[in-house]
């Protein structure tokens, strides 16, 4: 058995005997470890509590009868009656042959130490071993049972008896069940991974499963009901109220220790709003929504979920462009949330983050979520709105609280509940009167009060000792706590219910504890099983919710944050050892997590079923389960199958970074390094987090470089190349990618060699050189075909076709590109997709055909948006600028301008800011005009510095030196402009260039004195 054995003895006449119990069990083989007061006191600690702690925690009690330990009067008698209480086994060992065991013990066979002690000690080892067997469990529960049929039989009052007959029915069930898996334990173990397979299928197929109907106005459930008798926080209440009805009030922190009852107080006045009425005769309040949101719920407290529930409270059409801005990997939370305020009507909402205390930062007392403090900073700062957040937590936010304090308010629960209103829960939570709380004497329920400070999750543990122990009244719970209990009372009482159960039920408290998630029955079956073999949670689970243990949300169970902080600390650590399957899994926090995580592993829906992130959540808990328990190359394993495919291609950027940034430093194998370094460096490059990402790739770089992995060397080089190339860097990108090319045509493989072939094409064009980056599109497209890549085809087909173009090929340019759409569209490839539909927009806006230009941009823009992809998504923004400002549409011009230069791209800034000036200067706006110019003109030269052949850079410095010379007037300007354009020309006389410049020019035109341009 696992756990010590407390020896329970009387030191009159048995402490030799103990002494000598002790060192045989540690000493002999096999060794059990064992508690004896003489080797375990520690001096300074109060004895009474080092002993109960030792009872509450052993696999056993060995009471060593003797003359004296027998005695009514005898220590020994409140040991192993707390014993009881605890539904821990008792072994009685016969020191004395003429010795009676006490009348509550009876139904117990001894073991005779009154001869041949070493013998009876290998007898001893051999029954700790069958304890744990399905016999012995049924023989602890058959001693149970007939302790209660004993007891039933002497009850005198009515109400006592029906608790232990409910003891009665509870124990023959597990009786029966016990027996069943002993007379048929295959048939057991059958029935029990029928159980759990029927569960994973509805796991794997939740769109088969009845869905939960809500209300679009109250988004997911709230993290707890709270119960009719729940106490009327009169003035914590009205200060709610105060909070939601001043329209200056923007964010409440509800702030106490766990159990004091934040949760149930504000879930209470959310309820009641949510049919119109605030409680306590407060009156009325319309809520136009709710949204509950708790980081020990199903829905966790992030911005995203924030973000996607707020969302939800709009309609459908608005929604849309909301959606595509919430992926956007660059745009800041702050712009985010302000675009949806913005769009939320004139109506007054509130946003329930429950459990705050999990994203607050110990050591510092800030938020660690950057992207959520950044939205809880706009919701305060931002123009008025109608969103007000109640927060509640252990821990309050420091630096939060320092913003913006007049539009804050701030509620301390340090104290507990007053009277009559604690004693009125214990009395509201006797439904039956079964424990004898509804008619408990006033004054027993005020020190009930007393003793638990009055707050409402020790009250709860308080009702759930009684539910457990029918053994205890509420008086000698009270008699126990011969003095106050401590200020961690909500604590100390949880963990006393908790050991108040029989060892079944607490592994089923510990299995949701390791989860810490709601989960349904299903999981903490599959959980148990090797511990449990026919193990039924459900039952035990609703039984648990009745008596306080367990909380229940939509068919999942969870527990409140104390319960499982205690439930989990009561599971050894064990060893990473633990993880490996064996005949024999140790019941250890190691074994536990692993084993959690391959339920999720087996949770997985089918790939093909994978289109959203929600799809991914068994992916998610598994990922964090091996993380708790230190798993980090099972973690990163589950990672990489889901990241560059799934989450980065979904716009999930920030999840993707913060998962892999878990993993940093803590890996060993260099495969899973490289890739999980260089994933790291592809979520930061979608981001723009350009400096980040290089040194993420480097260090990806050196992984593949230490593994000698050419082909990893390879990608890797091929991705640096691409930051230095969005930073502007094109000569250093370049030789990154010819690096990466030769590596690749070493190795002989094409899938690598077609994409750095492209990619220099790609970058050719910053110097100029479209005739050759034609020749390497074609080459790559070539390589593409012969090696059946229609992916890697569909994309260089189309780069073809715009080079193609800009030589002065427009017909077939067109072809190419639509071909590159048409196979873009057949694979499923929304990035090429998007591409193929940027650069025909391109072709058509140059040939003046404005109507297709913005459908192929309009298309273009909806798919990068939806696939995140900023890059595109800019020159989308830019190409429908451009074509509507070529319409004379100045006021649609300059949103996509706007909309383009929020991206921040780097290699492209400078465009964005000289179509804006010259958007301004058609609205006849001098001074943002100006600016505009002068930004674009700075943003080339910072190119132009990385790479003076940069020819583009070059023509629209030339642009903004116009619309400077027209503002300023000044002809000097337009004499740099000339230079400029012809310093643009040395480089680069192909057509389609040359005709994009003209055509701005020509808007410029209207602007301008007759011949001054």
């Amino acid at each position: 058995m696992e756990g010590h054995h407390f020896i329970c003895y009387s030191t009159i006449d048995g402490s030799d005997a103990a002494q000598r119990l002790y060192a045989e069990l540690k000493s002999g083989q096999p060794a059990f470890s064992a508690w004896l007061d003489k080797h375990h006191i520690r001096p300074g600690r109060d004895w009474d509590e080092q002993v109960v702690e030792a009872i509450r925690s052993c696999a056993s009690l060995l009471f060593l009868m003797s003359t004296d330990s027998v005695e009514p009067q005898s220590v020994c008698k409140q040991e192993w009656s707390r014993a009881l209480q605890y539904k821990k086994p008792i072994i009685p060992l016969l020191l004395e042959p003429e010795v009676e065991m006490p009348f509550r013990l009876g139904s117990r066979q001894y073991l005779d130490f009154s001869g041949d002690f070493e013998g009876a000690v290998k007898q001893l080892r051999q029954h700790f071993q069958w304890l744990s067997s399905p016999q012995g469990v049924l023989q602890a529960l058959q001693e149970r049972l007939a302790d209660a049929q004993r007891d039933l039989r002497r009850a005198t009052d009515e109400r006592i008896g029906q608790r232990i007959q409910d003891e009665i029915d509870e124990l023959t069930r597990q009786i029966q069940e016990q027996e069943r898996l002993i007379r048929d334990p295959q048939g057991a173990a059958q029935r029990v991974a029928e159980n759990i397979q029927r569960g994973l299928e509805r796991e794997r197929r939740p769109a088969d499963k009845p869905q939960r109907k809500t209300s679009r106005k109250f988004i997911n459930p709230p993290p707890a009901i709270a119960p009719s008798y729940f106490p009327n926080r009169f003035i914590e209440t009205g200060l709610v109220v105060d909070f939601l009805r001043d329209p200056a009030k923007r964010l409440m922190t509800v702030v106490g220790r766990g159990g004091v009852g934040k949760t149930a107080m504000v879930c209470r006045i959310l309820k009641s709003l949510e049919q119109g009425e605030l409680p306590d005769d407060h009156g009325s309040l319309s809520l136009a929504g709710i949204v509950y949101l708790s980081s020990s719920g199903t829905r966790r407290v992030n911005f995203s979920n924030l973000f996607a529930d707020l969302l939800k409270l709009l309609p459908e059409a608005t929604r849309r462009p909301l959606e595509s801005l919430a992926k956007d990997p660059r745009a800041a939370a702050a712009d985010k949330l302000a675009a949806l305020l913005h769009q939320l009507p004139e109506e007054q909402f509130v946003v329930l983050l429950d459990n705050f205390e999990d994203l607050i930062d110990p050591q510092t007392h800030n938020i660690g979520d950057d992207e959520l403090d950044e939205a809880l900073r706009a919701l305060l700062t931002l123009p008025h709105h109608g969103v007000k957040v109640l927060l509640t937590t252990r821990v309050a936010p420091r630096d939060l609280a320092l913003l913006e304090p007049a539009r804050q308010s701030r509620i301390d629960l340090d104290q507990g509940l007053e009277s009559p209103y604690a004693e009125n829960i214990l009395q509201a939570m006797d439904v039956d009167g079964k424990l004898g709380l509804k008619t408990a004497p006033p004054a027993l329920l005020a020190e009930a009060r007393q003793r638990t400070l009055g707050f409402p999750r020790a009250l709860e543990a308080l009702f759930a000792i009684l539910s457990a122990d029918r053994h205890t009244s509420l008086e000698e719970v009270l008699q126990q706590a011969d003095r106050t209990l401590p200020e961690n009372v909500v604590e100390v009482l949880v963990g006393e219910a908790f050991n108040r159960l029989d060892a079944t039920v607490q592994r089923i408290m510990q299995a949701l504890a390791i989860y810490a998630q709601p989960v349904h029955p299903t999981a903490v079956d599959y959980l148990l099983q090797p511990f449990l073999p026919g193990i039924d949670s459900a039952p035990i689970l609703n039984r648990l919710v009745s008596m306080h243990f367990v909380r229940k949300e939509t068919g999942c169970y969870f527990l409140h944050p104390v319960d499982r902080s205690y439930a989990l600390q009561s599971i050894p650590p064990g060893q990473e050892a633990d993880r490996q399957v064996s005949d024999r899994t140790p019941f250890s926090q190691f074994a536990l997590l692993h084993r959690g995580a391959e339920y999720f592993r087996q949770a997985r829906k089918p790939r093909e079923d994978w289109k959203t992130i929600e799809d991914l959540r068994p992916q998610l808990a598994e990922f964090e389960l091996r993380c708790n328990g230190g798993d980090y190359a099972c973690a990163a394993e589950v990672l990489l199958e889901i990241d560059f495919s799934y989450l980065m291609i979904w716009g999930d950027y920030q999840q993707t970074a913060r998962m892999h940034e878990r993993l940093q430093d803590k890996l060993a194998d260099l495969w899973l390094q490289q890739n999980s370094y260089g994933n790291l460096g592809t979520a930061y490059y979608w981001m723009g987090r350009y400096p980040e990402s290089i040194a993420s790739y480097e260090k990806a770089l050196k992984a593949a470089r230490s593994a000698a992995d050419s082909w990893g060397e390879s990608a890797w080089l091929g991705s640096l190349a691409n930051c230095y190339g969005e930073l502007g860097e094109t000569p250093r990108a370049l030789e990154y990618y010819r690096q990466a090319l030769e590596l690749a045509q070493q190795l002989g493989d094409p899938r690598i060699e077609a994409p750095h072939i492209n990619n220099i094409g790609y970058y050719l064009v910053d110097i100029g050189q479209n005739a050759q980056a034609r020749d390497h599109h074609r080459q790559a497209l070539e390589i593409s075909r012969e090696t059946n890549d229609p992916i890697g085809e569909s994309i260089h087909i189309a780069n073809l076709g715009i080079r193609t173009h800009d030589l002065g090929q427009t017909e077939q340019g067109i072809q190419y590109c639509e071909t590159g759409l048409a196979m873009a569209q057949k694979a499923g490839y929304r990035y090429s997709e998007s591409v193929s539909l940027t650069y025909l927009g391109d072709i058509f806006l140059d040939q003046g055909e404005y109507a297709k230009a913005l459908e192929y941009y309009q298309e273009a823009l909806k798919i990068s948006a939806e696939i995140s992809n900023i890059q595109f998504r800019d020159l989308a923004e830019w190409g429908l600028s451009l074509t509507h400002l070529c319409l004379g549409h100045l006021n649609e011009a300059s949103r996509f301008v706007a909309e383009a230069i929020s991206h921040e791209v780097p290699r492209t800034n400078y465009a964005d800011f000289a179509l804006q000036g010259l958007i301004y200067l058609r609205q006849n706006a001098q001074s943002q005009a100006q600016d505009s110019f002068s930004r674009a003109i700075a943003e080339a030269e910072r190119l132009l510095e990385l790479n003076p052949q940069n020819s583009r850079a070059l023509d629209f410095t030339a642009l903004a030196l116009c619309g400077l010379g027209l503002l300023q007037a000044k002809s000097a300007l337009l004499a740099e402009a000339t230079q400029a354009f012809k310093g643009a020309r040395s480089i680069c006389r192909d057509s389609g260039p040359i005709r994009r410049m003209q055509r701005l020019l020509e808007e410029m035109a209207p602007c301008a004195p007759e011949g001054w341009l």
